[in-house]
């Protein structure tokens, strides 16, 4: 199935706000939160970093998180 550009916006943001609440889970989780493949959710984390975020996982928190402040990176 091919996602429309605005269905990708909704998800992107959704991860964005996912990750700022330290609340995305392991990427399996995060895959069954968004609907979408581990690989999906791979590929928009690498999307978002190659867009200036820095994100890392923490086991820690059990959660992706932003690594330092972003200094407004644009999506698109």
């Amino acid at each position: 199935m091919i996602m429309s550009f605005e269905e990708q916006t909704v998800r992107i943001e959704t991860l964005i706000w996912l990750i700022k609440s330290n609340n995305t889970g392991t990427s399996q989780n995060l895959a069954h939160r968004l609907g979408v493949s581990r690989r999906t959710v791979f590929n928009d984390l690498d999307f978002l970093k190659g867009k200036g975020y820095f994100i890392s996982y923490s086991h820690t928190a059990d959660s992706y998180m932003f690594t330092c402040k972003q200094n407004n990176p644009t999506l698109f």
